[in-house]
């Protein structure tokens, strides 16, 4: 099965967590790509008022692959705009997909919410649907603190802490 890995990341980790699988998974990998840098007002003023940033094409074509795994962050308990604004784009080629994510913490019912998203703006199911929170390896002193969450930069080390999960995520994908 041919697998491409189309991310986007704001911060990094998301990059580093979608590089990460490729090597492991041997697959091609491509990023989203802003038209204009984006702030944390800009971030914040899209969401507000939903609008689909502008992005670049991709580097490779969505439909020449059986199955595309997608990483982005969840912002406010939705998938990140830039990614939103690819998958819109791209919504005929999504016939074989899955989602994982790198975000902050834990939110009642975002795994849920997230699945819901993504079966409504590409109308199918997605294969599988994965969190890994930086809450869940942070101390627990540091859980709830959105300024360590939101500024941890992820290591190898991290996600060997997350292996399991990736592994049962990369076993959905195969089935």
């Amino acid at each position: 099965m041919s697998i491409l890995i189309v991310y986007f990341s704001f911060t990094g980790n998301n990059r580093f967590l979608a590089e990460h699988i490729a090597q492991r998974i041997e697959c091609d990998v491509c990023s989203i790509i802003e038209k204009k840098r984006r702030t944390m007002v800009t971030i914040i003023l899209d969401m507000m008022l939903k609008r689909d940033p502008k992005i670049r094409p991709l580097e490779y074509s969505v439909s020449n692959y059986n199955h595309i795994i997608l990483v982005a962050p969840i912002w406010d308990s939705k998938i990140a705009n830039p990614m939103k604004t690819l998958i819109k784009t791209e919504k005929d080629a999504l016939s074989n997909y899955s989602f994982i994510t790198l975000c902050g913490y834990e939110r009642i019912g975002q795994i849920e919410d997230i699945t819901e998203e993504l079966s409504v703006l590409i109308e199918r199911t997605p294969k599988a649907v994965v969190e890994l929170r930086i809450s869940d390896i942070l101390p627990i002193d540091k859980r709830d603190e959105i300024k360590a969450i939101s500024r941890y930069q992820i290591s190898s080390k991290d996600l060997l802490e997350f292996d399991s999960k990736i592994n049962e995520f990369l076993e959905c994908i195969e089935k």
